[in-house]
């Protein structure tokens, strides 16, 4: 097991990440068993406390069963909560980004068509009109500064905002933390200037359909949009991969 160098102040969130890295990387594998508590608070140099609290943290990302009595041991990736930033800080981390980033886009298929056919159903003027809003911003930025971070803000903006017009706080949370993830993915060096007038098309299709009261329209339009940025992602990581 690698050693680790304890720096930050919150010990017990070090340990999280460092048991986390191990476990995403294989270098602690399911079934095996952790170090009871004063062996572990003795070999980071931290005490039984702080130990505690980190176990406790992992447990409730679903990557330990913490046992009475019992040694801790390291469940299933089927167990994990992967929408954790901790467990997709540690993906990251380990080089494993890419995997779960694929995973995620299919999330983002299935949660944000729904999401864009019940706004059709249940926005309000105010939110219509905000998305429009949008729509008008990233096309001044497409026709005019070019400005990618700009447009990825203004894109962000767009996508919560669909699912907060929802009108399911649930939903709205969890495209949230897949977003805080994929976020990483969405920089100015993943788009290119001369594809930001199509890019306003798509979403501006889904505001459309939304303001029509068209759900299986936004549900379709939404599907283009994302089927097409997951397609456009996969072949840059590809072109980045080639030797």
């Amino acid at each position: 097991m690698r050693r680790l160098q304890i720096t930050r102040t919150r010990l017990s969130d070090h340990l999280v990440i460092h048991f986390a890295r191990q476990i995403v990387c294989g270098a602690i594998k399911p079934g095996d068993t952790l170090d009871a508590e004063p062996d572990l608070a003795a070999e980071f140099g931290v005490s039984k406390p702080t130990v505690r609290e980190s176990l406790q943290g992992l447990a409730s990302l679903g990557m330990i069963r913490v046992q009475q009595g019992k040694r801790t041991v390291v469940l299933e990736d089927t167990e994990w909560d992967f929408l954790a930033p901790v467990v997709q800080e540690a993906f990251h981390l380990e080089g494993r980004g890419d995997e779960l980033a694929d995973q995620l886009y299919e999330v983002r298929l299935i949660v944000e068509t729904g999401s864009a056919e019940r706004a059709a159903e249940r926005a309000e003027p105010a939110h219509i009109e905000e998305l429009h809003t949008l729509v008008t911003a990233m096309r001044e930025v497409a026709g005019t500064t070019r400005d990618l971070d700009e447009f990825l803000r203004l894109d962000r903006a767009f996508h919560d905002l669909v699912a907060k017009a929802s009108g399911n706080l649930a939903l709205r949370q969890v495209i949230r933390d897949i977003h805080h993830f994929l976020s990483s993915a969405w920089s100015a060096a993943s788009i290119t200037a001369v594809e930001l007038p199509h890019l306003t098309d798509l979403h501006s299709a889904v505001a459309d359909a939304i303001a029509d009261r068209d759900p299986p329209g936004a549900r379709r339009a939404m599907e283009g949009h994302l089927m097409e940025a997951a397609a456009k992602q996969a072949a840059r990581r590809k072109r980045k991969d080639s030797p």
